[in-house]
């Protein structure tokens, strides 16, 4: 991503060799992982898993795990607002998922690594897998909100808005999910004014006000353009319709396919 900032790809335009790619882009990520993540902070780990990036990193580097995500995220602004997109040159997005919690490495003989293993490994894997489904690009447990909040109500580059609460795929606790927003993400401001109306809409839909949740949440998918108020109000008409027996908190239970 460095590599792709001082603008290497800038090359001679005649040459095949000096175009934007995919692969030059997703090569540099790759390598920025390792320099960035890796080599330049004690004690973190990294991963690469086809064209996506598991990082651990120790609990004193909320700071510097933040400003990775917004180097991360601007360099990829840059990158598509580039060129033109076309089959040679596709645009490119990303979803993030971080959380906090306890992790061990294991010795695997048959590759001569060391892997990273434990809950929050499978949490991270969890939550960002729903970054796309939300609309959110990245999505962080409550624990690790807690945990960097102090950086982020003191940098305005940086804010968050509320998501959701759900079981994860595979567990049994329910998580908080919140989305960190940046101020590279061109809807930077739209999503901060969506906060209100949005929990607004929540506090509804946990008082199991399904027609004020649902109209509230579709009025931030039509005048906001935001996905999760499409997702949340699918949920309200289909919770309207089947009704959820007993307590109701709602936490959204997606711990089963």
């Amino acid at each position: 991503m460095l590599n792709f900032e001082k603008g290497v790809y800038r090359e001679a335009t005649n040459s095949r060799d000096g175009e934007f790619t995919y692969e030059k882009f997703i090569t540099d990520v790759h390598e920025a992982a390792y320099n960035e993540l890796y080599l330049s902070h004690e004690n973190t780990f990294a991963e690469i898993y086809g064209d996506g990036i598991m990082a651990v990193l120790p609990e004193d580097n909320g700071k510097y795990i933040l400003e990775n995500i917004y180097r991360l995220t601007a360099g990829m602004r840059s990158y598509n607002e580039s060129f033109k997109a076309d089959i040679l040159h596709p645009k490119i997005d990303m979803g993030c998922g971080i959380t906090i919690g306890r992790i061990s490495f294991t010795y695997y003989a048959f590759d001569n690594r060391y892997h990273a293993i434990g809950y929050a490994i499978h949490e991270a894997a969890r939550i960002e897998s729903l970054s796309k489904r939300y609309d959110a690009r990245v999505l962080i447990s409550q624990h690790f909100l807690n945990f960097i909040r102090g950086y982020v109500d003191s940098d305005a580059r940086f804010s968050f808005r509320f998501i959701d609460s759900l079981v994860l795929y595979g567990f049994k606790e329910p998580v908080t999910l919140y989305e960190l927003l940046l101020d590279n993400d061109p809807r930077f401001e739209i999503k901060k004014r969506s906060t209100s109306p949005y929990n607004q809409a929540y506090e509804k839909y946990c008082n199991r006000d399904w027609k004020g949740a649902k109209e509230i949440f579709l009025q931030i998918y039509n005048e906001y353009g935001l996905g999760t108020g499409s997702i949340m109000a699918n949920r309200c008409e289909r919770l309207a319709r089947n009704e959820p027996l007993g307590y109701w908190n709602g936490v959204w239970d997606s711990s089963k396919k």
